[in-house]
């Protein structure tokens, strides 16, 4: 017997995977308030995961919280969830280097 990785597993490209995410959960949420996607503001994708659970999580339209946050930072990645921006090299020396204040 072979076992084969799933192919979306494989070839899942972080970046369009969170646009699909975002455009998914955007347009969820603008026709909950009854709005065009366009007048939303722009949001953290973890933002827009947790503001649609705050608004539609009583009903039976969405998984569990846990189940599908899991799913999304797997799929996408903390950074990309979040809007972390990757440490530059400088960023890193400052935050190693300690600096001493004499008065």
């Amino acid at each position: 017997m072979v076992f084969k990785t799933p192919d979306w597993r494989r070839a899942v490209d972080k970046k369009i995977a969170a646009e699909k995410i975002r455009a998914r959960l955007e347009t969820r949420l603008a026709n909950f308030l009854g709005c065009e996607v366009g007048d939303l503001p722009r949001m953290k994708l973890g933002t827009l995961v947790h503001t649609l659970f705050l608004l539609l999580g009583d009903s039976e339209e969405l998984g569990g919280f846990h189940t599908s946050m899991d799913g999304v930072l797997q799929l996408v990645g903390r950074e990309i969830v979040w809007d972390i921006e990757p440490k530059t090299e400088e960023a890193e020396e400052e935050a190693e280097t300690p600096k001493v204040v004499v008065n």
